[in-house]
């Protein structure tokens, strides 16, 4: 019998020595799938903000650039001189001068477009680039390389093909710290019947990504830009070789491991645009891969021999315990053999019984387990939502906090100006479920010059709370330093621009009123048309072309609008909140309803006008939740002394 113990002993090492060599050929397995499953899950949410970010920018930038283009293709000044068609030198110059005039307002404008060239069948150019014109009216002068003007006058009408980057020093046959490094070209056909067939070329220069890309970089990924013919626009991290565009593209998104020509491993994911159909390509260094591999492999059978070895001391202490046994119940049972029948004490012990209590326990302990996991998964819970309930609490005293402190910063004593019989004003701000952007202000610079201002900032919450105090501060001191509405919209577009890392913005109306005379210039920065009032007339809304936002465009410039106000006109202006108030049903108030609205209140004081749209606001939305401030703010003008 010990014999067969012996020899049972060496028949159940072996199968626990392949067990665990199995064990640890399938956990290096499973751990390199999972380790780069892993990784491709992390890179392909980072792929998602990358391709989302880089499509809702580009594609709008394209699309808008070409859209400006082709106006600007449209207009007399670019179609005369299109022609050259000019029987002297200085009509010729005169035209030139309108067309340079023209295009290089139209580049200056628009963030997009880095320079226009137009290109006639003949192969000559003439347009205007940031250093100055170009006009080459002969096509011997063009210095687009021959490649590059032979593609774009074979181009199909309809049909945009984009060339590049080409150096700009070919263009300019010049380079200086000024000149742009590389651009690139978008070309189509147009024909038109005042002067037939003409190439438009949008240049655009590559740094127009680097804003872009730059909020991309991470320090393990290269992006690439590729044309629909597979040109590389644009890439971001060192100069050196990369694999071949078409078999990146075609191995991008298989989710496994790729190797380049110098063996590294890395992995690739691809995404093509909508409009233009370029493909962008993210390489992502995958250096460290297998060294964490190998060093996990190789703590893994160092786990291993130590499993083992431990194992074989318990087999070896656990036989010695059951030998003890077993020879306790053999002297038993021989002892009864002899006819020796008192009770023997000793621990029974059979391998069906262990069998038997091993089951046993493996039920009890999973139904324990069972038990155990959903009291603690129901104190989780409980935790969670206690906590969650205390989040909710604190985030709820905060944003009321914060809407008192919004609401303190803005000027609530009425009347403003008791002591001034030439106006009288009120402003209003009706906060919503959320801390918003909004906000009002009105002071004067002078004696005889009042200032009037009235915002909205994107986003809600406290950053937008933040931005909104900024805003307000920036926008009074640059008047009180003595800029006009458009100066000082530019100062603080530039002021806002430099720490404005999340790009928000803020639109604004914004005038200057002199109290003597009424006259005053106001500057509209994309915000919501003014309500005017002239004596013993009507409100009705003054519409004219908006500026930009404020905050995020180096280009941005902004436009004074001349007014004046005469005894008896009212000046109404306020936020999206107002038009953009919505009912159950999920239509807006609107326009028109604003009009009526006011002119159900015309001759009434400010404050009876700002109560009277408050008031069909409320009616029209009823009981729905409103999720945008209500800010108005209602000038009346008495009239002053003429200075």
């Amino acid at each position: 019998m010990k014999q067969m113990l012996k020899s049972l002993r060496l028949q159940l090492l072996l199968p626990v020595l392949v067990i665990i060599l199995a064990v640890v050929i399938l956990m290096t397995g499973l751990f390199s799938r999972a380790y780069i499953n892993m990784i491709l899950q992390q890179e392909n949410e980072v792929n998602a903000v990358g391709f989302e970010t880089v499509s809702r920018s580009v594609t709008p930038l394209i699309n808008t650039s070409i859209s400006e283009v082709r106006n600007i293709m449209a207009d007399e000044r670019v179609a005369s001189y299109a022609r050259l068609r000019y029987s002297t030198q200085a009509t010729l110059i005169h035209a030139r001068i309108r067309c340079r005039d023209y295009l290089a307002s139209e580049i200056a404008r628009h963030e997009g477009i880095y320079g226009l060239l137009f290109m006639r069948t003949d192969g000559s150019l003439f347009g205007v680039l940031p250093d100055g014109s170009f006009f080459r009216d002969t096509p011997e002068e063009n210095p687009l390389p021959a490649e590059i003007r032979d593609r774009i006058l074979n181009t199909p009408l309809g049909q945009t093909v984009w060339a590049g980057p080409v150096a700009a020093d070919v263009i300019y046959g010049f380079e200086n710290e000024d000149t742009a490094r590389n651009v690139m070209i978008g070309a189509w056909k147009a024909v038109n019947v005042s002067y037939g067939e003409c190439y438009a070329l949008m240049l655009m220069d590559e740094s127009v990504f680097s804003d872009l890309f730059a909020v991309l970089q991470d320090g393990k990924s290269t992006w690439h830009l590729y044309t629909e013919n597979l040109s590389e626009i644009w890439h971001t991290g060192p100069e050196e070789d990369h694999m071949d565009p078409e078999r990146l593209i075609s191995d991008s998104n298989r989710g496994e491991l790729l190797y380049d020509e110098k063996g590294r491993p890395f992995c690739a994911f691809s995404m093509t645009m909508v409009s233009p159909e370029w493909t962008l390509v993210r390489e992502v260094s995958m250096d460290n891969y297998e060294q964490v591999v190998h060093r996990v492999r190789r703590a893994i059978w160092i786990a291993a021999g130590g499993v083992f070895l431990a194992a074989l001391v318990f087999y070896t202490l656990w036989l010695k315990k059951f030998m003890k046994q077993f020879n306790s119940l053999q002297n038993g049972i021989i002892r009864m053999g002899q006819g020796d029948l008192d009770k023997i004490e000793f621990a029974s012990f059979s391998i069906s019984e262990f069998e038997r209590m091993q089951e046993e326990i493996a039920r009890t302990c999973d139904a324990l387990s069972r038990q155990m996991d959903t009291i603690r998964r129901m104190e989780r819970e409980q935790a969670e939502q206690e906590n969650l309930k205390k989040e909710q609490e604190r985030i709820e005293k905060e944003l009321v906090m914060a809407r008192e402190i919004q609401a303190s910063a803005l000027p609530n004593t009425f009347p403003a100006f008791p002591e001034r019989t030439e106006f009288t004003l009120f402003a209003s701000m009706t906060p919503a479920k959320e801390v918003g952007g909004d906000f009002y202000d009105f002071f004067l610079i002078d004696a005889d010059h009042l200032a009037l201002v009235i915002a909205d900032v994107s986003g809600k919450g406290i950053p937008a709370a933040l931005f909104m105090m900024i805003s307000k501060t920036l926008i009074k001191n640059e008047l009180l330093n003595g800029c006009d509405p458009a100066a000082a919209l530019d100062r603080v577009n530039a002021q806002l621009r430099e720490q404005n890392s999340s790009m928000m913005f803020v639109t604004v109306w914004l005038a200057v009123v002199e109290i003597s005379t009424g006259k005053g210039l106001a500057c509209n920065a994309g915000h919501e048309h003014p309500g005017l009032r002239r004596a013993g007339g009507a409100f009705g809304l003054v519409k004219y072309p908006h500026g930009v936002f404020v905050g995020v465009s180096e280009k941005a410039r902004f436009t004074n609008r001349e007014f004046e106000l005469h005894p008896g006109d009212r000046v109404f202006v306020y936020t999206d909140g107002v038009p953009e108030a919505t009912a159950g049903s999920g239509e807006m108030f609107g326009e028109e309803r604003l009009e009526a609205a006011l002119n159900t209140c015309a001759d009434g004081s400010p404050e009876e006008i700002l109560r009277a749209v408050k008031g069909a606001v409320d009616e029209f939305v009823g009981e729905a939740e409103q999720f945008d401030d209500l800010t108005m703010l209602c000038l009346e003008y008495r009239g002053g002394t003429e200075k």
